[in-house]
Order: C-alpha cells, then structure tokens, then sequence
C-alpha cells in the first residue's frame, strides 16, 4: 500500500511539475502520451482503495470467525486477493485507452475526464468506475463497523453469562465470612467482565476513525460523477468549487493513507493479534473465576454444619 500510494503520488507530482515548466509548445505536442500517464496514474488511486478493502475484510474474518481465519486465511491467500483486485482495478481503468471511456479529447487536443463524458459509450464508463468505486466504499465500510460490532456483542454476551451465574448458599455464606475474599470477587471479577479491555476501546475506535476518514475522502469523488453527469452546464459551473474539493479530498488520502494504514502497521498488527487471542480466550475466563472462588469452596466443604 506504501509502494503502491508512493508511486501515484510521486508520478502525479512529476506530471504537474512538468506542465508547470515545460514549454508551452513541448506539453502541446506531448499531450497525448501526458494523458494516457494521467490514466496510469489513475489505476494507484483504484488499486488503493482495493488494498484497504482487503485489509479491512481480513480484520472482519479475524474477529468474527477466529477458528476459519486460523486454518484457511494465510499471507499467501491475502496477496493473491490484494494482487486480484489490483488486476481488475487495472483492468477497469485501462479500459478508455480502448475505446471504452474518455480519456483524450482530440477536438480540442486535451485530456478529458471520464466523469465528463458526454458520448454515451463514455458515460457508461463513468457509471462503472462510480460503482466500482462506491462498492469499495460501502465494502470498507461495513467490514470496519463489523468489527465494532463483533466486539460489542462478544462484550454483552459475556456480561449476560456471567450475570447468569448465582452463588450457591453455602458459598455465600462463606463469602460473607471472608469480606476480604467477598471485595475480591465482587470488584475485580466483576470489572473484569463488565469493562471492555483497552483493546476493544482502542481496535473500535480505529475502526470508525478509518470508515470516516476513507468515506470524507472517497464519496465526493463518487458523487462528482453522478452531479456532472446529471447537472446542467450552469450548475456544473457553480458548484465548480464541488469538483475541486472532491479532488483535493482525493490527494489528501493518498498523503495519509500510508501513514494510517501503514506507518501504524505495527502497533495495530499488535492490537489486532491480542484481539485474536481474546476472542479465543473469552470462554476461558470463567476459569480465572473458579479459579477465584476455588479456596472459598474449598474453605466451605471442609468446615463442619452448624
């Protein structure tokens, strides 16, 4: 995802700069092939947003079915789909430089924009890319809140099988007879099931943090398409600002996508492996409780009755 972000922006840069400084006359000359490196360039924005919904659905298995992810989900498996993906994001948006969307305008010998076609075997292009585009929206998105989800309803599944639990009678009273034992059990077990850990604080809010983040950045672009589409020259013209902010929007995740994704790979891997193991280990927990109550029982079977 670094390479992959590192390159779009670093060839998006050159092309700017180049059109900044060259000679008017060398850019005009030129312009064609200076499209089609604007079509490549595209295909990193894409393949992007591919690698971030693989991403996203690995951590989605991970905590939703921990027992499948730990017997068919490998590295092996998840560069095949990351390089899948990529394939068909390459695919798709390779397909104006065949005829198949807009790319070049030679009436006016300048690069055109698949969102703006006006022929109809463009527009259909324009259409595919907003539903290739929105699906990975929507897919990122669910799977992050997935997560959320998975984690709230383990957490409020174990509080409702611990709540079942009732001391016998004979173990109540000895815990009142312990008040030391009783203050044991009564905080720290207690807290224990009732608390989320600091994982499921910390993994739930990156969870909404990324959804935010990729929808603020991703949805105007897929918007941009159906408003010009559909609009009238005369609004196209006033909501002009629209377009802009929806391409900057663009820029900025490509900055930051290697910085959330990637350059905090390490501490979230961490999170999420301890959140592996907790899921798997969310069972075991009652026997931390026997383990509590064991001398108190203990305690109760050897005193004689009254």
């Amino acid at each position: 995802l670094l390479t992959n972000d590192l390159i779009g922006l670093s060839g998006m840069f050159v092309q700017m700069c180049m059109h900044l400084y060259l000679p008017a006359d060398v850019i005009q000359a030129n312009m064609h092939n200076f499209c089609i490196l604007r079509v490549i360039w595209r295909v990193f924005g894409i393949s992007s947003g591919c690698v971030a919904f693989v991403m996203a659905l690995e951590r989605y298995i991970a905590l939703a079915k921990p027992f499948f992810y730990h017997k068919y989900v490998t590295d092996n498996l998840i560069r095949k789909s990351i390089f899948i993906l990529w394939g068909i994001g390459v695919f798709i948006t390779f397909l104006p430089l065949f005829g198949f969307g807009v790319y070049y305008d030679q009436r006016k010998k300048t690069c055109a924009r698949y969102r703006e076609a006006t022929e109809p075997i463009d527009v259909a292009y324009a259409y595919l890319f907003f539903t290739v585009g929105t699906l990975l929206c929507v897919g990122i998105v669910i799977c992050n809140l997935s997560v959320r989800k998975v984690l709230y309803q383990s957490h409020r599944k174990m509080c409702r099988q611990f709540g079942s639990i009732k001391p016998t009678p004979m173990l109540n009273r000895s815990m009142s007879q312990t008040p030391k034992s009783s203050s044991f059990t009564d905080s720290n077990i207690m807290r224990m099931f009732n608390e989320p850990t600091t994982e499921e604080i910390r993994f739930a809010k990156l969870m909404t943090v990324l959804s935010v983040f990729f929808l603020i950045c991703w949805l105007p672009q897929m918007i941009s398409i159906i408003l010009l589409q559909q609009l009238s020259a005369a609004m196209k013209l006033k909501l002009s600002w629209v377009f802009r902010v929806s391409d900057i929007l663009i820029l900025v995740h490509f900055m930051l996508d290697p910085y959330i994704y990637v350059l905090l790979k390490k501490s979230r891997r961490s999170d999420l492996r301890t959140m592996i193991r907790y899921m798997f280990s969310r069972n075991q927990r009652f026997n931390i409780v026997d383990a509590a109550l064991s001398p108190m029982q203990k305690s109760t079977n050897s005193s004689p009755l009254p």
